[in-house]
């Protein structure tokens, strides 16, 4: 038989400091023969096509420097938060407000003179 007690608020905290970050939801595909692109849908979705035969972990790597390098962000400050195995995928920004990632993928895409839909 169990004791009866009293349910208690515990003191000691179960959550852990999260830093500041944001989120951008990415489709991704990959076929050699087609070249690198990126373009934002209506819908707020990142399509992203790697001009690549890399499947897997190797793909989502890829996938992390190819928007560090056009975000400006550090690779060890994103993960895929979502979607590691398919190609619909939620990448985190750690250290960065959503209004800046905003900011930059605008540049990015704007400046590249990629397909932008806002």
């Amino acid at each position: 038989m169990l004791a009866s007690t009293p349910f208690r608020i515990s003191t000691s905290p179960r959550f852990h400091d999260a830093h500041i970050g944001a989120a951008l939801l990415v489709y991704l595909t990959a076929r050699p023969e087609y070249p690198t692109h990126a373009a934002l849908t209506e819908d707020g979705i990142l399509h992203v096509h790697l001009q690549t035969l890399r499947t897997g972990e190797r793909l989502n790597h890829m996938l992390l420097h190819y928007l560090a390098r056009h975000l400006q962000v550090p690779v060890e400050d994103m993960e895929i938060g979502a979607g590691e195995e398919g190609a619909g995928k939620i990448v985190c920004f750690y250290h960065i407000t959503p209004a800046e990632l905003e900011r930059r993928l605008r540049q990015w895409l704007q400046g590249a003179r990629m397909p932008v839909v806002w």
